[in-house]
């Protein structure tokens, strides 16, 4: 039976022979740039990591939205052009307002709380004022409104 099994002392032994010397050479090899990032990888993490922590770990600057309006419009009746606004204002004072490309179709506008909501929806370019001013009133009594208007041109 012994005659069917590699001597496994053998095999290690080839094994070390051929790769001595093998674990350093990459090493030697490397500009001393290169070597420093691959011998003190912990300095560098450190180092990086305190230069952009301040960065990634920013608080958020206000309370997350209770609920959403979500505004959709004909993206096909657009014509020229334009932006679509929609401004929300509620019992408090607190404004909210979302603009996007007409063409896309839709927007989204977060806010703070459930209730009555009032403002206006209208259409602007860059080079013409504010046209296809309508007010709005909307009440928000779930965490996801739709609401379906006409486009505004």
């Amino acid at each position: 039976m012994s005659e069917n099994r590699p001597d496994t002392g053998r095999v290690f032994k080839l094994f070390r022979d051929s790769t001595r010397g093998t674990g350093n050479a990459f090493v030697r090899d490397m500009p001393l740039s290169a070597r420093s990032w691959s011998v003190f990888p912990g300095v560098w993490l450190a180092l990086l990591g305190g230069s952009l922590g301040g960065c990634i770990d920013a608080p958020a600057d206000e309370a997350p939205a209770v609920a959403r309006l979500v505004a959709g419009w004909d993206p096909l009746a657009c014509g020229d052009p334009h932006r679509i606004v929609v401004e929300l204002e509620d019992d408090g004072g607190i404004k909210r307002s979302a603009s996007v490309p007409c063409n896309l179709g839709g927007l989204t506008v977060d806010v703070d709380h459930f209730g009555s909501y009032h403002g206006r929806i209208y259409a602007w370019a860059l080079d013409a004022s504010i046209r296809s001013i309508t007010p709005i009133a909307v009440t928000i009594d779930q965490p996801i409104v739709d609401w379906f208007v006409a486009t505004p041109l």
